[in-house]
Parts: structure tokens; C-alpha cells; sequence
């Protein structure tokens, strides 16, 4: 009777483990000790020995001696590293897109945030590398990988560079701005006026897509209050009639200091986005231009894919023109 408690264990530890194969829980491959798993599991060294032995039998996992437990490679794809600035703005719809087309190919992905920081950047890259990924989906504050020895593809960096030879998937930010200048013309508005929260990557893109068109221009590292109501003053003073704003909590500040001076939007003044990310939960929804972040994601896979398949290929640089999501910020000139 004991040894059919302690094999009905085994088989219930091996179901748990098979679960956590699928579900990816051990991106790097290799699975926790012995030890480590009868600590987590409550259950006995013998019975972690017996569910492993399951697996072993049914190829999902091998032993090397004197290294630990991995999972079979020919039972996964790839380990893909992917390190990415924020997991928190603009970037999680990218990582849902990698996430996806590498599980339609059965591979992994291995994650890490770099905080917007070029060392820890290094760092990760590092890590990832260290951790024997085949390849890289990177969104970095620096472009130097003339030394990583494995492919890379970068999100949303590259089109800043006209001469880089990184391949890439990028939102082409000049072309979403001419989207909302397009969309204010054909609603009669001639004085635009364009504000900016300064990055070395998207507002000069943005900038560049507005050409000479806004009347009056701002740029700041960080926006306060105080700063959008001496925006607001010099805008009405200039009578523009729309104003263009990088990125939505900018935009959303700049909305909030109009509104609580009894400015109608749009009615008066019109107001468009750029980001969407929470530009709908504004108290006017804001009309925005929204990248199209889940493509970006799916897109840098195959690129790679590509490059693993045949390295010799030429190399692939790819633009995405965003959307314009028109909510009710945006109305016909006063």
C-alpha cells in the first residue's frame, strides 16, 4: 500500500512537471535540483527521483551527469532572449506579440527589463547570452552589438539611424504624425501647435513627421502643471486651434490644465496623442496615434526566425505605419 501512495506521487509530480514544461516555467532549460524540487514539492528525494525517471522514459527530459536535469531540446524550440526598457508602458503589447509567435514555433523566451538604462542594458544582453539563447530581440538604449556573436533584431530602434545595419521592426513615427496632421486638415485646422516630452528615439521621428507645420513647438525633459498652463497661454495667445502631443501622460496634463480653465475640447481647442496607451481613459478620450505594438512584436520574430534559418540572407529592416484611433478630443476648427 505505501509503495502505491508513493507511486501515485511520483506520477502526480511528473503530471506537475509536464505541466510546467508546456507552460515554459523553466525558460533556460533546465530544471530545478532534486533537492530544490522535493523542498518545493513537500515530497521525498525518491519520489523526485521516480517522476523524473517518468519523464526520462517519455523523452521530455534527460540527465547529464554531473550538470543536473534539462529538457529534451528536440521537445522545444529555440531560447529566445528579449530585453526590452519598461514592462510597464509601451513596451508589454510588444512582448505579447513575441510571446505569441514564438509559441506558434514552440520556442521560448527568456525576458529582462533593462529600466532605460545603457549598463544594465550590458548587463542583460550578457545574461542572455550567458544563458545560451539563439538569438536576440532587444530594444537597447545603445546599438553597440558589433561584439554579440548571435543574432539580433531590434524593436523599435533603428529608424533613428538612416546608415545602421542592424536588422529591425520599428513604428515609423514620422508617418503617425503626418496621420494626425492629415486627420486635423481635412477638420479645418491650420494653427497646430506641437508639444514634446524630449527621447532619443520617437519624439525626433514625431518632429520630423510635423515638418514646419506647428506654430508654436515645446520641448521639455518633464512636463509639470505649471509648464502645460504656460503652454495653454502661449496657445491661446497664437489662437491655435489643435495641439499635437508626445506621449499620452503629456497629452492627458495638457488636456486636464485646459479643461480646468473652461476651455471646451474640442469644441474650442482640439488635442491628439501620441502613444495610446492611455489615451482613451482621458476625461475626453483622446484621439491618438496608436503604433501598432502586437505587429512590431510578431514582426521581429520573424525576422529572426529568418536569420537563424538561413544567416547568409539578406539583411530585413521593417517600418510599420501606425493607426489613428479618433475618439472625442479631435472636432471640426472653431
Amino acid at each position: 500500500m505505501t509503495e502505491i501512495a508513493r507511486g501515485q506521487k511520483a506520477r502526480y509530480l511528473a503530471a506537475e512537471l509536464r505541466r510546467g514544461i508546456a507552460e515554459l516555467r523553466w525558460p533556460g532549460g533546465k530544471l530545478p535540483t532534486e533537492q530544490q524540487l522535493a523542498t518545493e514539492q513537500g515530497v521525498s528525494l525518491n519520489t523526485v527521483r521516480r517522476a523524473v525517471d517518468l519523464l526520462v522514459q517519455d523523452g521530455l527530459v534527460y540527465r547529464r551527469q554531473g550538470s543536473g536535469m534539462y529538457i529534451a531540446s528536440q521537445k522545444t524550440g529555440p531560447l529566445i532572449g528579449v530585453a526590452v526598457p519598461s514592462m510597464t508602458y509601451y513596451f508589454p503589447r510588444i512582448i505579447v506579440g513575441i510571446e505569441r509567435a514564438l509559441a506558434e514555433q514552440g520556442a521560448q523566451m527568456l525576458l529582462r527589463s533593462t529600466e532605460w538604462s545603457p549598463a544594465e542594458t550590458r548587463l542583460a544582453i550578457d545574461g542572455l547570452i550567458n544563458a545560451g539563447v539563439a538569438g536576440l530581440i532587444v530594444a537597447p538604449d545603445t546599438a553597440d552589438f558589433e561584439e554579440v556573436d548571435l543574432p539580433v533584431v531590434l524593436v523599435e530602434r533603428g529608424l533613428e539611424d538612416p546608415a545602421t545595419l542592424h536588422e529591425f521592426v520599428g513604428t515609423n513615427h514620422a508617418a503617425g504624425a503626418r496621420l494626425a496632421l492629415t486627420h486635423l486638415r481635412a477638420l479645418g485646422h491650420t494653427r497646430i501647435a506641437y508639444l514634446e516630452r524630449s527621447s532619443p528615439h520617437t519624439a525626433p521621428q514625431v518632429s520630423a513627421g510635423l515638418g514646419d507645420v506647428p506654430v508654436l513647438r515645446r520641448t521639455l525633459d518633464r512636463w509639470t502643471a505649471a509648464d502645460a498652463e504656460a503652454f495653454l497661454a502661449d496657445v491661446l495667445r497664437e489662437r491655435v486651434t489643435a495641439v499635437i502631443c508626445f506621449a499620452d501622460r503629456e497629452a492627458n496634463l495638457f488636456l486636464n490644465v485646459a479643461l480646468a480653465q473652461g476651455i471646451d475640447v474640442p469644441g474650442q481647442l482640439s488635442v491628439v496623442s501620441y502613444d495610446d496607451e492611455i489615451a482613451e481613459l482621458s476625461d475626453v478620450p483622446l484621439t491618438a496615434v496608436s503604433p501598432v505594438k502586437l505587429e512590431v512584436g510578431r514582426r521581429a520574430v520573424d525576422v529572426l526566425r529568418a536569420r537563424l534559418a538561413d544567416p547568409e540572407s539578406p539583411r530585413r529592416q521593417e517600418s510599420l505605419v501606425p493607426r489613428l484611433v479618433v475618439r472625442a478630443s479631435t472636432g471640426p476648427a472653431s
